[in-house]
Formats: structure tokens, C-alpha cells, sequence
């Protein structure tokens, strides 16, 4: 059976992102730790998070009375889906034009160029570049 690509939305990255960090975390302690930026009603955080549960983007258990959280996709795979996902939708399935925008349009910082120069000299097999 193939595994169905699971797209991402921006309200589930920010779950995500407090699972990552807390590794397991209530309902509540979700909303508390998003409640400036979304100031969500904890009924809302535990709907959303019960339909991650269904997406398997997060796994549930019952401890006495409340429902633990924890993230089922490490960051890293969430991270590799969604830039398959940009690089598909936005550049055809192409990488190369992908990263011919990171590094011309982007508005990269000097240090993120080198960083990102030094990744591919790495992948190409060159080793660091002395120019």
C-alpha cells in the first residue's frame, strides 16, 4: 500500500511546533504555550489536534482524565515532505530552479549563502571552496 502524502496546513505546523518542543503536552498546555499567537479556546486545540490524530500527524493517549498529545512525524519528515511539496507545486517537480531562487531571490544573507554554498560543494563532492 502507498503511504498518502500528508500536506501540512499552517494551523498543524503550529501544533506541531509546541509537540516538538514539549515531546507530549495536554490540550491546554498547547493552547497556553500558542495563546499569543492564536489565542485559541482549548476545545478548539484538542478538535484540531483529534483530527491530526486521524491524519496520524499526532499520536493520543489517556492519562486519568485528559488526553496526552505526542508528534507521530518527526520534524525532519515534516520538513522533507513540505519541501517536496514547495518544490512541486511552485518548480515543476525541479529542484535546480528551486535552489536558483533561494540563492538569486530570496534575499539571502551573506552567511546563509555561504551556508547554503557550502552544502552543495559538500553534496558535489568538493569539499570547502577557496576562492
Amino acid at each position: 500500500m502507498t503511504e498518502r502524502k500528508k500536506t501540512i496546513h499552517d494551523t498543524e505546523w503550529d501544533l506541531l511546533e509546541v509537540l516538538w518542543s514539549k515531546e507530549r503536552a495536554t490540550a491546554r498546555e498547547v493552547a497556553e504555550a500558542l495563546a499569543e499567537k492564536r489565542a485559541w479556546a482549548v476545545s478548539t486545540v484538542k478538535t484540531l489536534l483529534d483530527r491530526m490524530v486521524q491524519k496520524d500527524l499526532v499520536s493520543a493517549r489517556q492519562v486519568g482524565n485528559v488526553w496526552e498529545y505526542t508528534p507521530a512525524v518527526r520534524a525532519v519528515d515534516a520538513q522533507r515532505s513540505a519541501w517536496a511539496e514547495l518544490v512541486d507545486k511552485a518548480f515543476g517537480g525541479s529542484v535546480a530552479p528551486a535552489l536558483h531562487f533561494l540563492a538569486k531571490d530570496a534575499q539571502l544573507s551573506k552567511k546563509e549563502l555561504a551556508e547554503l554554498r557550502a552544502l552543495l560543494d559538500a553534496k558535489d563532492g568538493k569539499g570547502k571552496r577557496h576562492d
